[in-house]
């Protein structure tokens, strides 16, 4: 066949290379200098074909449409022995086309390696090379370079910035999941083999030292919960049963040992914890009893003859169950159950119990029972344990907070039971730090999958125009633009939890498992709003299983309720803001409660009168002060009505009991109002720390459509109660609107600055 596109003879075999790096649009500078590293450091090559590689990667003199179809067709002309049905990497590819040659350097194991690690980096998946090839239309997957490949001012710096500090640990994250990819996003494996799988990946990053960052550096850790959190964080952008299994072990179990036990328990466990020798779980919940801690059934009774505890599960209905990793892979687990000393009850306290042995069998007395399979999450063994007179040692007890004595009596050094319940479980925290993150994660992936889409996806037009991008249409802005604010929201909420959690500075425990309860139950409500909402955005496409969503929907709809149900968390929440007004209170005497008075007094005339109720200006709605403002007065205002409330339903002779549950819905209506002006406090503050003016710019105008699409939300309830009127809520509206708008032009590189890996993005510009 004569043509004038000539290709010479070593550079034959890096053809299928060259035509899967280029053929998707414009490669980064990143990939093209990785892939010339790889090459260059690959001695076996000789420095003539690294010259003719190098020169094929030029971004400046790209390959032309035309190039790529001759080379999709000397490939598929030459590579005869294609096989459909096979895997077939690049370097089995390259290995043909090196027979006509027949080039010595090609045959080696060391470019064999250089192959298959730039195609991991690349996202390509080794199964769908010869298939992309074949099915490869520069038609129809051509992709814009300027959509694609630009960089705004501020996408390094906003990226580096959402990494938090732990760039280098995700980086280590990501290398250790990337060789795994095909295997994670595999969708027809039974169930045991994903559990097996899950199993593998976790042991691998506990083998690079990723599971006991959390814990003493005594014991192999780093006294970082902030890094573990980054962890847990980095893992959710490949497969959430993984990040479950991961928490599970490491935070719940190993976290109980950790907060609970004293320094016997640390030193005989930690280590192995560490490093999964010892595999556990976290045995709370009971089939009967859920989230109401309190009333667990499971009892632990104390035997002075021999110094020991007897587990027992009373009946079938008080067995533990929903527990992760007790149905195939824990030989532990941190049992929660009512302790009794001498026929006293002390209240629910934790206590390790050998499950399996390291043979994996069952220990007797214990029956181990399986939930199957599940809505999502299936790579999670979740069972069931039931204790039929269990004896344990005496040490098994996690004693931080409670002990029994040598003469067998019982000893705490909080005297309260209450307190000591709340003490307790206080210390198991960090699990509702890090479900949100990982769930906030969880929606950045589906906004990356939908805004990609969106940009590239053309849909109607101007009579005898071409189609236009679905993302230029405002309905599409109106959905995606405030779930992408949202969850840049809701990140510096959580970094900020985080901090203010793993400080040693002197905060108020009970304001930060408020906090953390509260942050879990919307920020998790919000991802799966996001997810649905990005899935329909994707129409038929965000349907098929290789746009991620189906596992992002089944996965995600468990958050809502592990680490506690929504809410109930809310509720948990409402309790202790109504504990700290009644505090506020306490304290005041005659002359505190008239400043109290005045000070609302004063807030009627600055911002309910009418100047301020109907001030549409933009100045004043994009304004920090209103905005803040406007979220104070509806936690204040709802926070103050539910105390009256409760006050005087308990004055006419009301139970307490059936006055919070009269009251229910006031409650989460309250504990979200303050939940919303921590997170509109958290992301002004972290506008005010940057320093780069493009990065303040853009992050700003997040912070101003997530303020006022939330006002917008509640548009409802600030109209009833006249802090805005009509003129003013259009003003809103409208204004959303326009920063949707202004907001899509940033689209790309905002979900950019996630740093979700590419294979995964690459999936959303596939058209065929």
């Amino acid at each position: 066949m004569k043509t004038s596109i000539s290709i010479q003879d070593s550079l034959l075999p890096f053809l299928p290379l060259l035509y899967i790096a280029w053929a998707d649009g414009i490669l980064e500078k990143h990939e093209i200098d990785y892939i010339k590293n790889q090459i260059d450091d690959n001695n076996t090559i000789t420095d003539a074909t690294k010259q003719l590689i190098s020169k094929w990667l030029d971004p400046s003199h790209p390959p032309s449409a035309r190039e790529l179809v001759y080379w999709k067709k000397y490939i598929k002309q030459h590579a005869d022995v294609l096989d459909l049905s096979e895997k077939q990497d690049l370097y089995s590819l390259g290995t043909v086309l090196a027979k006509k040659p027949n080039l010595e350097e090609w045959a080696n194991e060391k470019t064999k390696q250089s192959l298959q690690q730039i195609e991991n980096y690349l996202g390509v998946s080794s199964h769908e090379a010869i298939r992309f090839i074949d099915d490869f239309n520069p038609a129809l997957f051509k992709v814009d370079s300027n959509l694609k490949r630009s960089e705004a001012p501020y996408s390094k710096a906003l990226k580096t910035l959402l990494q938090h500090g732990n760039t280098d640990l995700k980086n280590k994250v990501q290398s250790i999941l990337d060789p795994h990819k095909e295997e994670i996003e595999s969708h027809s494996e039974d169930l045991y083999s994903r559990r097996e799988k899950v199993l593998q990946w976790t042991q691998e990053l506990a083998d690079a030292g990723l599971g006991k960052l959390a814990y003493p550096s005594a014991y192999g850790g780093s006294d970082s919960m902030v890094q573990y959190a980054a962890v847990f964080e980095e893992m959710a952008k490949y497969d959430l049963s993984l990040t479950i299994k991961f928490g599970v072990h490491f935070g719940l179990f190993g976290g109980s040992v950790e907060s609970l036990g004293t320094n016997y328990h640390h030193d005989k466990y930690l280590k192995d914890i560490g490093t999964m020798a010892l595999p556990g779980c976290f045995a709370m919940t009971e089939m009967h009893h859920g989230s109401n801690v309190k009333a667990l059934q499971t009892t632990a009774i104390y035997q002075p003859d021999d110094q020991s505890f007897i587990i027992n599960t009373p009946t079938h209905n008080d067995r533990k169950t929903y527990i992760g990793n007790a149905a195939m892979h824990a030989q532990m687990a941190t049992v929660f159950a009512q302790l009794i000393v001498d026929d006293e009850e002390h209240g629910i306290h934790a206590f390790l119990v050998p499950i399996r042995n390291k043979q994996g069998a069952t220990m007797p007395g214990i029956t181990i029972g399986d939930n199957g399979h599940k809505m999502g999450l299936n790579g999670v063994d979740n069972g069931t344990l039931h204790f039929n007179t269990v004896k344990i040692p005496k040490e098994n007890l996690l004693n931080k907070f409670g002990d029994v004595d040598e003469e067998g009596q019982y000893t705490s050094p909080i005297s309260s039971s209450s307190r000591r319940f709340f003490t307790m479980l206080g210390t198991l925290v960090g699990g509702r730090l890090c479900v949100p993150i990982a769930g906030n994660t969880a929606a950045k992936k589906a906004l990356n999958m939908a805004v990609y889409f969106a940009l590239d996806r053309k849909q109607f037009g101007p009579p005898g125009k071409p189609e236009q991008s679905i993302m230029d249409y405002p309905t599409h802005q109106k959905k995606l633009m405030p779930l992408i604010a949202n969850a840049y929201a809701y990140d510096f909420a959580h970094e900020h939890l985080l901090r203010e959690y793993t400080s040693h500075s002197d905060h108020d425990a009970q304001e930060i498992e408020a906090l953390a309860a509260g942050l879990k139950a919307l920020s998790t409500w919000n991802a799966t709003d996001t997810i649905q909402t990005c899935r329909e955005a994707c129409g038929g496409k965000g349907y098929l299983s290789e746009m991620y969503f189906d596992r992002l929907k089944a996965d995600m709809d468990i958050f809502m309720t592990f680490e506690g149900d929504n809410t109930v968390l809310l509720q948990l929440t409402a309790k202790s803001r109504l504990t700290y007004f009644k505090k506020q209170f306490g304290r005041m005497d005659w002359w505190d409660t008239l400043k109290y008075i005045s000070n609302i007094a004063s807030t009627n005339l600055t911002e309910l009168n009418a100047l301020v109720t109907r001030d549409t200006s933009q100045e004043h709605l994009l304004g920090d002060e209103f905005q803040l403002a406007a979220f104070t007065y509806r936690e204040e205002y709802s926070l103050r009505t539910l105390a009256m409330r409760l006050n005087k339903k308990i004055k006419s002779g009301m139970d307490s009991y059936e006055a919070f549950l009269d009251v229910q819905v006031h409650l989460i209506d309250m504990a979200s109002a303050y939940i919303d002006r921590i997170v509109l406090e958290q992301f002004i503050g972290a506008i005010k720390k940057q320093e780069q003016n493009s990065v303040k710019e853009v992050l700003t105008s997040l912070k101003n459509l997530y303020a006022l699409h939330r006002i917008e939300e509640y548009k409802g309830w600030y109209l009833e109660h006249d802090y805005i009127s009509g003129s003013k809520s259009l003003a809103i509206n409208k204004l959303v609107s326009k920063l949707c708008k202004e907001l899509k032009e940033e689209s790309q590189h905002l979900v950019d600055a996630f740093d979700i890996p590419a294979h995964m993005t690459a999936t959303a510009l596939k058209f065929y």
